[in-house]
């Protein structure tokens, strides 16, 4: 069980904080670029990574140095190997989305985690929404959960609609998606694992056919 805890603590990564590195122009004071820098560090540590060498720390780094020193703070020709390594490794992440890594390995109790599962179980529900072509009025995002040091879940509702993400307790699968008012030919609840959610699109079709939802007239926006 210790080994096992050690291989899901290696794959813990999160793409946040190279999301935030590669565009840091909110980061406009020395608070908010400090309180970034460290959330970027205690994210390596989750992911089993040395901040020392992780590209996002070390261009959050330097972003902080130049606003201490009142310079601009975006080097892009200083800055082209860091930005590069995050954007490859953003690109890896795509195959491993946080919400799994995060609810396989375990989240109930851990400050970071639970912060992180709050903002990307959002994200990936908007994500589902974007393949199914809503726009952001077209659906209502919640959360719910029985306190606070404890994961809860993420819903979203729109028309013909319902859609949960869950932790997996007790062997409950992390998805699940129905009509939000129990009628045909969503009446029944569908379920599948949180690793579902490795691929997006196809979760989407599959929703899609399963709830007999109109086709999409247009993209939506995430």
């Amino acid at each position: 069980m210790h080994q096992q805890w050690k291989g899901e603590l290696m794959i813990c990564d999160i793409d946040y904080r190279y999301r935030r590195a590669l565009e840091p122009d909110g980061l406009t004071t020395y608070d908010t670029a400090i309180r970034a820098l460290n959330e970027a560090i205690e994210d390596a540590r989750l992911a089993g990574r040395s901040a020392a060498d992780c590209p996002a720390v070390l261009l959050l780094t330097r972003h902080l140095s130049r606003i201490a020193e009142g310079v601009r703070t975006r080097q892009d020709t200083e800055d082209a190997d860091l930005r590069r390594q995050c954007i490859d490794k953003l690109a890896d992440l795509k195959r491993s989305p946080a919400i799994v890594a995060l609810v396989r390995r375990g989240i109930d109790y851990r400050q970071e985690e639970l912060r992180h599962y709050r903002r990307e179980g959002s994200r990936t529900l908007r994500m589902i929404a974007f393949e199914l072509g809503m726009a952001h009025n077209d659906y209502r995002l919640g959360y719910t959960t029985p306190q606070e040091s404890l994961a809860g879940d993420h819903t979203l509702e729109a028309r013909g609609l319902y859609i949960r993400i869950s932790p997996e307790r007790f062997g409950e699968p992390g998805v699940a998606w129905r009509n939000p008012h129990w009628k045909p030919p969503g009446a029944t609840m569908r379920k599948a694992p949180i690793t579902v959610l490795q691929d997006i699109p196809a979760l989407a079709k599959r929703i899609a056919s399963e709830l007999k939802l109109p086709a999409p007239a247009q993209a939506g926006l995430i």
